[in-house]
């Protein structure tokens, strides 16, 4: 049974991997499933991801996960080490959970709706009220996704694949993902009632300019 079990990880876990490989090769990107060592950079030294996509001028090692936690997280601080000084080199974080709202279907907006929220979120700020900020901010950031990754009608979005979306087309830089990925927790106990929880303007603002950065970033690609 357990053996059976593993045997469905693994066969759902390469599933998940081919369907990365559509997205990336439709940006351009050669991409390699489990590469040899032989072909990777020195730096990695022992370290193999699960996949590699490049294009003249990038390359991004891929790491897919099932779920985050604490363990995960370590063992992922470790690995960005290694990509410290290597402007060259990208390393994505890439997670498979599922989101069970999945049946709620919410539409598409344009580029042009979303601007003016940004500053209905930066009126909210000024007038001291940044958890209605930070949730709003959250949910054009989601928008912001859907406006430009062509998804169409789709479900809900976790906050990870939002933040993994956002990273795998270039429209943030792996610090902004990293800290934006940092705020998913305080994001959910404040969704979901946690009332003693309480963002700060930093953090609506890291929200504001994520989803400034990929306005931007979509504008110089077309």
């Amino acid at each position: 049974m357990a053996s059976h079990a593993r045997s469905l990880e693994k066969e759902t876990e390469a599933q998940f991997i081919e369907g990365l490989r559509d997205r990336y090769e439709e940006q351009g990107f050669t991409f390699t499933v489990h590469p040899a060592r032989a072909s990777l950079p020195d730096f990695l030294g022992s370290y193999i991801p699960d996949a590699v996509a490049q294009k003249p001028g990038r390359n991004i090692a891929i790491e897919v996960k099932r779920r985050s936690g604490p363990d995960t997280e370590r063992a992922l601080r470790d690995i960005r080490r290694l990509f410290d000084g290597r402007p060259e080199w990208q390393f994505q974080v890439v997670f498979m959970g599922a989101d069970p709202l999945q049946s709620m279907t919410i539409p598409t907006v344009t580029t042009a709706s979303i601007r003016p929220r940004i500053n209905e979120i930066r009126a909210l700020i000024v007038q001291g009220h940044l958890r209605s900020a930070f949730v709003m901010a959250w949910s054009i950031l989601e928008a912001t996704v859907r406006a430009l990754d062509g998804r169409g009608e789709t479900g809900p979005l976790t906050p990870g694949t939002v933040v993994q979306t956002l990273a795998m087309n270039g429209w943030i830089e792996p610090e902004m993902e990293r800290r934006m990925r940092d705020l998913i927790a305080l994001r959910n106990r404040v969704v979901h009632g946690d009332l003693a929880a309480e963002p700060a303007r930093a953090d609506v603002e890291l929200i504001l300019s994520a989803v400034e950065a990929s306005l931007r970033a979509d504008a110089a690609q077309n």
